[in-house]
């Protein structure tokens, strides 16, 4: 599964991508700078997109199976979105994020998508 992770500031970025592979070594985790998002969507085609949350969007880009809205207050708070289905999470832990991805990975192995190949201009982890 590939998941990319396009969240703000960078540092929060990189720990989360990097904790999603020490999670989970099969899946592909790239990060993007958010002010080219649209682009790297498109090019990278991911299943998993995480981003900052604007209180808005609801809506998932074209073959993007989860979104995660990353939303820092007080504490760390998401919206996560799997197949459509929308949770709201307060203060929400690793452990709740990475079974989401779990979930989206059960959706996508049970419909077979297509794989696409990743940008070059796109930083991998490990």
């Amino acid at each position: 599964m590939r998941v990319l992770v396009a969240n703000t500031p960078l540092m929060y970025r990189e720990t989360l991508a990097l904790a999603i592979q020490r999670a989970r070594l099969n899946f592909e985790v790239l990060i993007a700078n958010p002010g080219k998002l649209d682009g790297q969507v498109k090019n990278l085609a991911p299943h998993a997109l995480v981003r900052d949350d604007d209180g808005v969007q609801t809506e998932s880009p074209d073959g993007v199976v989860c979104w995660v809205g990353i939303i820092i207050e007080n504490h760390l708070n998401a919206r996560i979105s799997v197949n459509g289905k929308i949770s709201e999470i307060h203060d929400v832990s690793l452990e709740e994020f990475i079974a989401a991805l779990d979930e989206t990975e059960t959706l996508i192995s049970a419909n077979a998508g297509e794989d696409y190949p990743p940008s070059e201009e796109t930083k991998r982890f490990p």
